[in-house]
């Protein structure tokens, strides 16, 4: 019988596999590897991994950094097939990140002031830690360069919950519906341009002039926009027209939510496949360029695009029904995302945080906070249409603006090990110190900013909100001129009452056929109206509270940020759209 023989030859091959292959040396060098089943290992870094996650968040704290200290404990213990496949799953995470910073991202919100709240101070930041690591590091300008576009940007996942919370304390505030819409803008822009940066990082064979080079990926950007805004918007037009496919009478699809998703994040992957390299085919690509090295299509970019036109072009419900299903698995792909990143680290690396980490984020700190003053006084100075600012709360407004981009961390978990796996500065002497460093400052950039720039954003925050209270609702200015013009148009009627007038009649007419004194009746009217006016001030002060998935529903716009929301965060509902449907 062939069936025992095959089973001693599989026990065979799974002996001589665990015990004369072992994982490569760059793999093992930062984790011990045990044989047990990995039903196991998924089973610790997803129970306890969230429910460390929950402690975090209870105190206060960034739930990242509790699942990172998962994974860093689960280096001492490391299931021996989940090590093999550490950079895959760490890949598969990234390609989510830039999947929902695409999805997050409404065409309708891309105002002018907004690109200038979300660019300029990200590029003062990047251009003062390029300068930084080229001056006191010696690194050459893509290096720093690369190594700014993974350090500067905001923490979206961090800071999305919070400003959805700050907006349920002060309704009509307009600073955390304005970081709310900031902050994906913000990361797509840096995931955005480290693909591009890719392009001259990557090694290549060849002796390709600057001038071609240059041109190459500027042809790759604008084939890669076009390419991500075609499968988006088709994909977003077939969505919403896919329950009408049917065979014989009969329809085909479910239309469910799950359905839509699965689509979705299909044509994703193959927009992420169109321009990531095969690594097990020495680099090929699927479409490459000719004239110069790498894949016609920008993979980051392209991903980030195709999620930008999907959203922009399927009907808002299909959209909000993807982003729950979206949500959900993206909290297991934080779970993996930080948990391989806290197996990645060790003890050693916070010695290295005085010596050259803490003064290049002291200076690429600086130059933020001073690119966020210039950029509100520069919108303030211009007159652009929408903005929220005020020229009196221009200093508050920056502090406030400069604390919510403290938090990092998705991005920089995504990112700092990319230059490692991908041989970034392969023709420079000395891409490996830079690589590693790179992949130092990350890694401490996510343990201390995200720590401290939460601490300061929950104590400091609701503060600077409050002495900013007292200004016109955002978008109000242009809601008065509406109201004004449409006055203007209204004929005017020969006789209209004043209030009072209609007020004195009505009370004379009721207390006439009830038999009631005027004095009376209006004592009693007057109490009624200072009860209910009570009444509602204290329902205003206690966010109402939906049980079941009613919650969720409410708050559609923090599917992606679940893993960073507690349950009264999720439930509390809000009658305002925070995307900015109604400026």
């Amino acid at each position: 019988d062939s069936e025992p023989i095959a089973m001693v030859i599989r026990l065979e091959s799974n002996v001589i596999d665990t015990a004369g292959a072992p994982p490569s040396e760059s793999t093992t060098n930062d984790a011990a590897t045990f044989y047990y089943p990995v039903q196991l290992g998924l089973a610790y870094l997803f129970l306890v991994g969230y429910f460390a996650r929950t402690i975090f968040l209870s105190a206060g704290l960034p739930p990242s950094v509790g699942v990172i200290l998962v994974g860093f404990a689960f280096s001492y213990f490391f299931q021996y097939d989940l090590l093999s496949a550490r950079d895959e799953l760490q890949e598969l995470s990234f390609f989510l990140v830039l999947l929902i910073a695409g999805l997050e991202i409404r065409l309708k919100d891309l105002r002018t002031y907004m690109f200038i709240m979300a660019f300029l101070p990200a590029t003062f930041e990047l251009v003062a830690i390029a300068l930084y690591s080229t001056w006191m590091l010696g690194y050459s300008p893509i290096e720093g360069l690369v190594l700014g576009t993974i350090l500067v940007a905001i923490g979206d996942g961090l800071v999305i919950p919070k400003m959805k919370e700050f907006g349920v304390r002060f309704p009509g505030h307009p600073m955390p519906r304005l970081m709310f819409t900031w902050a994906p803008l913000e990361a797509s822009f840096a995931l955005s341009l480290f693909g591009i940066l890719s392009g001259f990082a990557a090694p290549t064979s060849s002796n390709v002039q600057v001038a071609t080079l240059i041109g190459g990926n500027v042809l790759r950007i604008v084939v890669t926009v076009l390419a991500g805004a075609a499968l988006g918007s088709t994909t977003g037009w077939l969505i919403c027209r896919r329950r009408n496919l049917s065979i014989g009478g009969k329809q085909v699809l479910t239309g469910t939510p799950v359905e839509a998703f699965l689509i979705v994040i299909s044509v994703g992957l193959v927009a992420y496949a169109l321009g990531a390299p095969d690594t097990n085919a020495s680099g090929l690509v699927l479409v490459p360029m000719n004239f110069i090295s790498g894949s016609m299509f920008q993979p980051e970019l392209m991903v980030i695009m195709t999620g930008v036109f999907f959203a922009a072009t399927a009907p808002e419900s299909e959209l909000h029904e993807v982003e729950k299903v979206m949500g959900g698995v993206w909290i297991f792909g934080q779970l993996i995302l930080f948990s391989m990143i806290g197996s990645r680290t060790t003890l050693d690396i916070f010695p290295a945080f005085w010596h050259h980490v803490f003064p290049m984020m002291a200076c690429g700190l600086a130059s933020r906070f001073v690119g966020i003053f210039l950029a509100i006084n520069g919108i303030l100075t211009l007159g652009l249409p929408g903005h929220p600012f005020q020229d009196s709360m221009v200093m508050i407004d920056s502090t406030f603006c400069f604390l919510s981009v403290l938090p990092r961390a998705t991005i920089q978990g995504a990112l700092g090990q990319v230059p490692i796996t991908e041989q970034f500065f392969g023709r420079l002497s000395n891409s490996s110190t830079c690589q590693q460093f790179i992949f130092l400052a990350a890694r401490l950039y996510i343990c201390i900013m995200s720590v401290v720039g939460m601490i300061l954003l929950n104590t400091l925050g609701p503060g600077l909100v409050q002495q900013t209270l007292e200004r016109p609702d955002w978008g109000g200015q242009q809601k008065d001129a509406l109201n004004a013009e449409k006055g203007k148009q209204t004929p005017k009627q020969e006789h209209i009452e004043a209030p009072e007038e209609e007020d004195d009649r009505l009370l004379q007419t009721l207390s006439e056929a009830y038999k009631i004194p005027e004095s009376v009746l209006q004592d009693a009217l007057q109490r009624a109206m200072q009860n209910q006016s009570t009444l509602q001030m204290k329902a205003a002060s206690q966010p109402a509270i939906r049980q079941g998935k009613a919650g969720l529903d409410s708050a559609s716009d923090l599917a992606f940020a679940q893993f960073d929301c507690l349950g009264s965060v999720l439930k509390t509902s809000e009658s305002q759209e925070w995307r900015g449907h109604q400026r």
